[in-house]
């Protein structure tokens, strides 16, 4: 490795033995995922000459995310895996089942032995979960919640974006794309994310109070899977001929598009949905997709990882609110989604 990272040196940064990073560097098998990424990073943080700082060893960061939650999703478990390898810290990414708080739960406890500086993960609003934290922060382990906040719960802060206020964007667009009034149904993965019931109650706020001529459904739950949208919606539009408008404030958007196609509606019903992914980048720029409220992934991974570091160096707790974008099929760029 002349000119390169030495394996001592890798085995430094990345807290392994030096066996386990010849394992790594020459492709050979035995070594778990999660090792594989802390090696690499760390490989590639002394590489590019990100990392400079001498400590006895360096900040370890687990992200805990949702399994099988979308695009988006992995996008950002690809951003934190990049900052990783800036040498600011060693990100290791791990996936918990999808709106399962037993799990969340369990594998936030996994996270007390020591190891890990901070924990990032994806808040469902459970007593488990709160459990979860704090238990965490009595060994001496903060947790940052992302994406969806945990009130009452002893984290350092939040990372995400404003869901009331977005709910509150996607209520304006709605009133101004379907002046003759008509029906609007929310459909929403449940309750276990705060940040959709803020969006949903925003929504609602708006619509009640400056779009009066739209009267809304009752949200239905589609648990955040394109199978129970495509079922959910298809039987709605048998049974609402005065539909015109839709706000999916979760997932699952694949089913949404299905049963519209199946329909014939995908120009007549106004569709709101949230996050910019090469899928709902297509369903936009074909018209079936009306507005996409974005928030940006690699922003949120960054200033998540700084908040955790801020509050490690200076002992200062933060919440930031990453911004919502409202894009449209006329000014999409050619950038990369997420």
């Amino acid at each position: 490795m002349t000119g390169r990272a030495r394996i001592k040196e890798i085995a430094s940064l990345a807290n392994v033995g030096s066996a386990t990073v010849d394992r790594v560097i020459h492709g050979r098998s035995h070594v778990s995922d999660a090792t594989r990424q802390k090696v690499l990073q760390a490989k590639s943080a002394i590489e590019s000459g990100a990392w400079t700082v001498r400590s006895p060893r360096p900040w370890h960061l687990k992200v805990i995310l949702p399994e099988m939650a979308g695009l988006s999703t992995e996008y950002l478990a690809q951003c934190f895996n990049e900052f990783g390898a800036l040498g600011n810290a060693i990100v290791e990414c791990a996936f918990s089942p999808k709106l399962e708080p037993a799990a969340l739960a369990r594998k936030l406890r996994n996270c007390g032995s020591g190891k890990w500086d901070v924990v990032i993960f994806q808040a469902l609003e459970d007593p488990r979960v709160r459990d979860a934290v704090s238990y965490l922060n009595n060994r001496g382990v903060p947790c940052l919640s992302l994406l969806s906040p945990l009130p009452n719960a002893p984290v350092i802060g939040f990372v995400g974006s404003d869901g009331r206020a977005a709910g509150r964007t996607a209520g304006l667009l709605m009133g101004l794309a379907c002046p003759h009034g008509g029906e609007v149904v929310i459909i929403s993965g449940g309750q276990l994310y705060r940040s959709h019931e803020n969006r949903e109650m925003g929504f609602r706020s708006y619509l009640r109070s400056h779009a009066k001529h739209l009267k809304i459904l009752e949200t239905v739950l589609g648990h955040d899977t394109a199978e129970q949208n495509h079922e959910n919606l298809s039987r709605i539009i048998r049974n609402t001929p005065g539909l015109v408008g839709l706000y999916n404030v979760g997932g699952g958007n694949e089913g949404i598009v299905r049963a519209l196609c199946e329909a014939n509606l995908t120009s007549e019903i106004c569709v709101i949905a949230h996050n910019l992914t090469p899928r709902t980048r297509s369903h936009l720029g074909e018209g079936i997709f009306q507005f996409i409220l974005h928030q940006d992934m690699r922003l949120m991974a960054e200033r998540a990882i700084n908040v955790c570091l801020n509050y490690l160096i200076n002992g200062q707790s933060d919440n930031i609110h990453v911004p919502v974008e409202i894009i449209t099929r006329e000014n999409l760029e050619p950038r990369d989604s997420g």
